[in-house]
């Protein structure tokens, strides 16, 4: 009887030890060509024979090895088979939390930030059981589907940068044909993966950066595509919405008209906005100002219809975000915070901006 309950202490400290030894193992991962995240196995050689990785969404190769990165054959948590149980952003998260190392959504990008720690932060909840159909703006949007990460982004591919989706929520945005890119974004090589962009071994993947859509049509069509879910703002100048109200200009080729000159795709928060200077925290910071000082100054304290604090997605905290477009061409009579930072130059529109008597004034 000793023996057999020796046995099974023995059994049951080898089973804990290896739970510990798994454990200890996930927290010193190291990722490498062949597993660059745990969990996610890809191969190393690409079709041509040459020494590669496989890619993940879209464009895959005839020996992939992706589709088991989110799919499971025979145990998926829904319908589509899905490896993850809890929500969709989980299992996008599960690579874009930084995991991977770059397209970390958690963090500053074009697109952005995924955020609730911050002060003054506001985001597309995705997961979070909102309705579509609910968007701030919706008229002829009834969707009842639930916000998820694929609302706005194609996870096998897409012909448009970033997987943005070729149709929002069921609707063509763009009118042009399934497979016609419509939506071109300004593209440039992160220098932070300079030795993965400069690398033989890649067959032409590039790690970049956004910084929003490119010409004219893009950012026309990057409004349309926002407006398939909020409708209701889609507007041209002069435009009445369905109320017989008026709103901002947000479909026109003109610089500055569209919603990515206002507002960020994932979200924002107080490290993130800026004010008419297109300085943030950080920049006040470097400059001299205190931390708490900076947060204080740039923090958003507008207010929506329903009486809630929140800083809409906004780029520039407050109505800094009109500002930084209408400022008028006559002197202004307000002094702007620590006028030491302003110098000659050109706004993010390449208007000529002239110091006059310590105050900003685009002639």
């Amino acid at each position: 009887m000793s023996k057999i309950k020796l046995g099974f202490s023995a059994l049951l400290t080898l089973i804990l030890l290896g739970m510990f030894a798994a454990l200890a193992s996930a927290e010193g991962f190291t990722a490498t060509p062949s597993n660059p995240a745990p969990g996610i196995n890809v191969g190393t050689i690409d079709n041509n024979g040459d020494a590669n990785q496989h890619r993940t969404h879209g464009n895959f190769q005839n020996n992939t090895n992706s589709c088991g990165n989110c799919h499971s054959a025979h145990n998926g948590s829904n319908e589509t088979l899905l490896k993850f149980q809890n929500s969709e952003p989980d299992m996008c998260l599960s690579c874009h939390d930084g995991t991977m190392g770059f397209y970390n959504v958690k963090t500053a990008s074009g697109a952005g930030i995924f955020n609730s720690t911050h002060e003054s932060a506001s985001m597309h909840d995705v997961g979070k059981g909102i309705q579509i159909g609910s968007a701030p703006g919706a008229y002829a949007n009834k969707s009842v589907g639930e916000l998820e990460c694929s609302s706005c982004h194609n996870p096998h591919g897409s012909v448009n940068d970033r997987l943005l989706s070729e149709s929002v929520i069921g609707v063509s945005y763009s009118g042009l044909t399934k497979g016609t890119k419509s939506i071109n974004l300004e593209l440039k090589e992160d220098p932070a993966y300079a030795d993965i962009n400069n690398s033989s071994t890649m067959s032409g993947l590039k790690i970049t950066t956004s910084v929003g859509p490119k010409g004219n049509t893009d950012k026309v069509n990057y409004a349309k595509f926002c407006g398939a879910c909020h409708d209701d703002y889609l507007g041209s100048s002069g435009a009445p919405n369905h109320t017989n109200h008026y709103g901002h200009t947000t479909n026109s080729s003109s610089a500055g008209r569209n919603c990515a000159s206002c507002h960020y795709a994932h979200g924002t928060d107080i490290t993130m906005l800026k004010d008419t200077q297109g300085k943030t925290i950080a920049d006040y910071v470097n400059g001299g100002w205190t931390q708490e000082k900076a947060e204080a100054y740039m923090k958003d304290v507008s207010v929506n219809s329903k009486g809630v604090k929140t800083s809409s997605l906004k780029k520039y905290t407050n109505m800094a975000v009109c500002w930084t477009c209408h400022q008028s061409s006559h002197a202004i009579d307000t002094q702007q915070p620590e006028d030491k930072y302003l110098t000659d130059g050109v706004d993010r529109y390449g208007n000529p901006i002239k110091l006059f008597k310590g105050k900003s004034d685009i002639r």
